[in-house]
């Protein structure tokens, strides 16, 4: 890691957190209330432990103030024939979460290779319903690449087209959600996703959602909340101030009590629409007080 590198990225961000007005609470509203306030995560790698027990895990992510469950739905190692992971057990969270008063959103990482197959499986977590008529509440994709994704304009192209295909599928009003590398680590990572596609967020997506992921970059309260207002006030200058936004925070088990607290505290300043660590089976106990302080 690269500190004086890290170091300068932060300073140059510094100048952005002038786009972080006072009035900021009033600026940003609640658009895309299933991606609001305080979220947990759950992916298909989770375990058995939290698969086959959705009603007390959801029990306990509401006692711990959760409004949003972020459910994974397929990756881009799933098999062909595997539309929606455990559809029994995607149905018993979706009404465990409603029962409690949660939205449920359900997640996908596409591989961004066959926009067909990839449109195919992110619909089926949108037109996916329980036996008793329920649906999730949104839908996020995670654009990120994996071993297999093409690189360069390819790469754009298909994500443009997928996220196109989305929103003329589901209409102006179904809440869609963009996860996103965190816009500070693309900067220090720039062979990662040169030319990133923020102007496609801006056009099919209503919340962006970045992976603030401070614990792979930097240590310390100050340090991580510099970080996570510095990829905050980047998207609130290409996407606009009132661009609304779920921040995720870094790895909950890497995160000690003065960061995660710190994490909250920026989120909470910058009045961001919510936020939440990753992921829900890597919270301490230290992890879920601190993250109780979001009042937004």
């Amino acid at each position: 890691m690269d500190l004086r590198r890290i170091g300068a990225v932060l300073a140059a961000v510094a100048v952005l957190l002038g786009l972080l007005p006072a009035s900021s609470a009033t600026a940003v509203t609640s658009v895309g209330r299933p991606f609001a306030d305080a979220g947990s995560w759950v992916s298909i790698f989770s375990g058995d432990a939290v698969w086959d027990h959705p009603r007390e895990h959801v029990a306990r992510m509401h006692g711990a103030g959760v409004h949003t469950l972020f459910l994974q739905t397929a990756s881009s190692t799933s098999p062909v024939g595997s539309q929606v992971y455990r559809p029994t057990q995607v149905a018993r969270f979706l009404h465990a979460a409603h029962a409690r008063g949660m939205r449920v959103v359900a997640w996908y990482l596409p591989p961004l290779r066959d926009v067909g197959r990839e449109y195919r499986r992110a619909m089926s977590a949108v037109d996916f319903r329980t036996p008793g008529g329920q649906r999730f509440d949104a839908f996020a994709l995670d654009i990120e690449p994996s071993g297999t994704t093409p690189s360069g304009a390819l790469r754009n192209d298909n994500l443009r087209r997928l996220s196109n295909r989305l929103r003329t599928a589901v209409g102006p009003t179904y809440k869609l959600g963009a996860i996103i590398p965190s816009p500070i680590g693309l900067s220090l990572s720039p062979k990662f996703w040169p030319d990133f596609p923020y102007a496609t967020l801006g056009r099919f997506y209503d919340v962006v959602l970045p992976m603030s992921y401070s614990t792979y970059r930097v240590k310390g309260a100050t340090a991580t909340y510099d970080y996570t207002m510095g990829n905050i006030a980047f998207l609130r200058s290409v996407l606009g101030p009132t661009v609304s936004l779920h921040v995720i925070g870094g790895n909950a088990g890497a995160s000690g009590r003065l960061e995660t607290r710190a994490f909250v505290q920026a989120c909470n300043n910058a009045r961001v629409t919510g936020a939440s660590m990753w992921h829900y089976t890597a919270y301490g106990d230290e992890d879920w007080q601190e993250m109780a302080a979001l009042g937004l």
